[in-house]
């Protein structure tokens, strides 16, 4: 697997990271309550503290915006994209093992460099634009499944604007549409099962830029086709991801249109 410094140091520092939710994950953790649709705990706060201080030191002209830590503005073309636990009621309950730290690199909000671990399903997935796409450092491609009626996607809402991928799920289950969709309550695994080929597709209505940037490049490296939903090349700042290889995503947004 070939990486650049950056791509080596983004890697390094998601291992560290996930390390420590994972310590975290096997004790019971107090909620801290944002609002009625979202929480965190110490490990969200000790994760992002980890990263955002790593990338300080290692880019201290790089700007940075994390969940917890929110957006610290130098001016730069480049912006580090950080999620220091994604799935955090996951990580809290149990519920699956899908909870991931996802880091992303964007320059002129596009994202270059991305990686997102998984620690409970020991998965490292890594991209680097150009350089193809990785898992646990063995290439990734996309699936090549362009029969509609066979599609397993991944579909999330978010935590905000919760309806409004309702008739969008509508138009999706339909007896021309796709096979089932899939929800774990995490954005970035999901996301970077499409790019694996686990499941063939994945969209969401209403993301925050952490839960999606590291897997866009990811995606895009092992072959998908990544866009918002109104098919407009994603970049930062998107609310709204379509991920799948080109012919079935062009037959995705055809349903949904």
């Amino acid at each position: 697997m070939k990486t650049s410094e950056v791509g080596s140091f983004t890697i390094n520092l998601a291992k560290r990271a996930g390390g420590l939710i994972f310590d975290f994950h096997k004790r019971r953790l107090e909620q801290i309550w944002a609002d009625r649709t979202h929480f965190k705990t110490a490990a969200d706060d000790a994760s992002d503290k980890l990263i955002r201080e790593a990338i300080a030191a290692a880019f201290p002209h790089h700007n940075i915006h994390s969940e917890e830590g929110g957006y610290l503005n130098r001016n730069s073309e480049y912006t580090w994209v950080c999620d220091a636990v994604d799935g955090t009621i996951n990580l809290w309950s149990g519920f699956t093992d899908h909870f991931a730290v996802s880091l992303a690199l964007c320059q002129n909000n596009v994202p270059i460099v991305g990686v997102v671990y998984a620690p409970k399903r020991h998965e490292l997935y890594f991209a680097e634009q150009g350089l193809g796409a990785y898992l646990n450092g063995k290439p990734i491609c996309a699936s090549k499944e362009i029969n509609i009626n066979h599609v397993l996607m991944g579909v999330d809402a978010g935590k905000k604007n919760r309806t409004d991928h309702l008739l969008i799920l509508d138009s999706l289950l339909q007896d021309s549409g796709i096979n089932c969709d899939l929800r774990t309550g995490c954005a970035s695994v999901p996301l970077c099962l499409a790019a694996s080929g686990a499941i063939h597709a994945y969209m969401a209505t209403s993301l925050e830029p952490e839960d999606m940037a590291a897997a866009v490049i990811i995606n895009k490296e092992a072959g998908n086709k990544v866009t918002n939903i109104e098919c407009g090349d994603w970049k930062l700042g998107d609310k709204s991801i379509l991920t799948a290889n080109p012919e079935l995503h062009q037959k995705i947004l055809k349903l949904i249109s």
